[in-house]
């Protein structure tokens, strides 16, 4: 199993920045704009148990991909399993907290990639860099939003 990190501080409050990110809404928003992402499921305010389905496009190649919130503290973390899509394994931890008036937000991913050797030769080559890429991405789409709305606290 392989492991996976990246933190930044958000310039703005812990819970304002929980609600923003743990959205699935805004998921298509704070993705590279390299993927095409649309909700194939009806997208509801998470909740432990609550169930997703993306339809992840990139490169003209499309994926479904579902995930199952496993656990959830509102405002301090977030929990997500891969109930069916591209990797053997994904659980996606993301975790708040404050730091100042600002947000240190963690994501952490444990995954496995299939095919074997071809998997882990295809980690070694690009997917821990894409996910390096992602989720720098990501994280400067949030701060954005928050300094863009000017909603910090």
């Amino acid at each position: 199993m392989a492991h996976f990190e990246y933190s930044s501080v958000i310039p703005a409050s812990r819970e304002k920045v929980f609600d923003y990110a743990s959205d699935m809404e805004n998921v298509p928003e704070i993705m590279s704009s390299d993927y095409k992402i649309e909700p194939t499921s009806p997208v509801t305010k998470i909740k432990k148990g609550s169930e997703y389905e993306l339809r992840i496009t990139r490169m003209g190649v499309s994926v479904l991909w579902g995930v199952v919130i496993e656990e959830i503290e509102p405002g301090h973390f977030v929990r997500n399993r891969q109930s069916h899509g591209p990797f053997a394994l994904w659980v996606h931890t993301q975790k708040f907290e404050d730091h100042g008036q600002e947000t240190l937000v963690t994501d952490f991913i444990e995954y496995d990639v299939p095919f074997g050797l071809f998997g882990k030769l295809a980690d070694d080559l690009f997917v821990r860099r894409d996910l390096q890429s992602i989720f720098a991405h990501r994280h400067e789409k949030i701060a954005n939003h928050f300094e863009i709305n000017n909603d910090a606290k």
